[in-house]
């Protein structure tokens, strides 16, 4: 609930787009999404990462973040405004571990990673 209510919340009278967490996340703190991603390694960790990913999802630029993770971006954040869709994934990224975690975990942790993979595409 809590991660619910900073990703909607906004000043009154500000006129940017969106709130300042998500801005926060968007733009400074990539490894945060990245890290949650990786709380599937973990059977205590899967659910509690596992809703706060959902919640996140519901907003676009946050799939984009999971979607087009790669390694190379782990040290820097990812400008999501110069993605190119054309250019093919590594198959490295945080995406392609979600096969995994769906794949070869625990009915729990198994279960919970569909549910977030299925919000994310």
């Amino acid at each position: 609930m809590i991660f619910s209510a900073a990703f909607r919340y906004k000043h009154q009278g500000s006129s940017a787009p969106e709130p300042p967490a998500l801005r926060s996340i968007i733009t400074d703190k990539q490894a945060v999404i990245i890290a949650l991603c990786y709380g599937y390694d973990h059977k205590e960790s899967a659910g509690p990462c596992g809703g706060i990913l959902r919640e996140a999802l519901k907003h676009d630029a946050i799939a984009a973040l999971i979607l087009y993770n790669e390694p190379k971006y782990n040290a820097k954040n990812l400008d999501l405004s110069t993605i190119d869709p054309a250019v093919p994934s590594s198959g490295e990224g945080v995406l392609w571990r979600f096969f995994d975690w769906i794949d070869k975990g625990a009915f729990e942790v198994s279960a919970d990673a569909f549910n977030t993979f299925r919000v994310c595409c």
